[in-house]
């Protein structure tokens, strides 16, 4: 990235946002950083994207005729198996995705100018402490939803910005969980306000992508799919650092100095 983004508006970040400022925000640094956020996002998304429906694909279609004409499955539990490898190798390509993109925009608006292979270096290291808050959040949200769909909601968005709490200020496992729960505290209905627009927006965005190519080929299917998610994952992570620094800014009156510090504490 080579713009810093610490005064969209012209107004010093971190500071309070309301939800249409956080999402229009969002939307002013994707276009001013739309072709690293691209490049850092499809280095992962587009290969695995395609593998996934590639095996998809062999799952559904492979298959070998008798002499009878009677379809025998060959090797589909060998498909099935490095297709499931496949997919872990996803999921812990975009943690590290994931990892790279919220380091990134935060060093941003901490006014730095991060490389791709500083962000990339950064959630290569921080990969597993970010599955172990991915997997407990997880459990956290889904417990809940089993109780009751209501408490699951709670609890998920109590725990959103646990991600962002472990990649700027270096919190680990339960603490990461316990500081956004603290965060999100006294502002639930602001954050939930918030990634509903987001979520919604991001869904309307990748229906308008794929819809159109429902009834084509595996190879045409991966392809706009891997393309949208490119596109809305980005802003997807930008939304999340933006109201994890406007939760910080209502709860600690946070000041630029105060995050490039936690952001070296981090990376350390």
């Amino acid at each position: 990235m080579s713009e810093a983004i610490g005064q969209p508006r012209g107004a010093a970040l971190p500071r309070p946002m309301g939800i249409g400022e956080i999402l229009s925000t969002a939307f002013q640094l994707y276009q001013r950083h739309w072709r690293t956020l691209l490049a850092v996002a499809a280095v992962v998304v587009v290969p695995f994207t395609l593998l996934q429906y590639l095996f998809g694909d062999l799952i559904r279609t492979r298959g070998e005729e008798t002499a009878n004409g009677v379809v025998i499955e060959t090797a589909s539990w060998a498909v099935g198996v490095a297709g499931l490898v496949t997919a872990l190798a996803a999921l812990l390509s975009f943690l590290v995705l994931t990892g790279a993109i919220t380091r990134a925009v935060a060093a941003e608006v901490a006014g730095e100018d991060p490389t791709l292979e500083q962000s990339y270096r950064f959630g290569f290291h921080r990969i597993w402490s970010v599955l172990l808050v991915s997997v407990l959040v997880g459990l956290a949200t889904v417990g809940g939803l089993l109780l009751l769909v209501i408490p699951g909601i709670y609890i998920g968005v109590r725990l959103v910005v646990s991600i962002e709490a472990l990649v700027v200020e270096g919190r680990r496992g339960t603490q990461a969980m316990g500081r956004s729960w603290a965060l999100v505290g006294g502002h639930w209905w602001h954050a939930f306000g918030t990634l509903v627009v987001a979520w919604l927006l991001i869904g309307v965005v990748d229906s308008v992508l794929t819809l159109p190519f429902g009834d084509t080929g595996w190879v045409v299917q991966g392809l706009v799919s891997a393309v949208a998610t490119t596109v809305t994952m980005p802003y997807g992570v930008l939304v999340g650092v933006l109201l994890y620094l406007d939760l910080r800014a209502r709860k600690e009156s946070l000041t630029l100095e105060a995050l490039r510090a936690d952001l070296q504490t981090s990376a350390t």
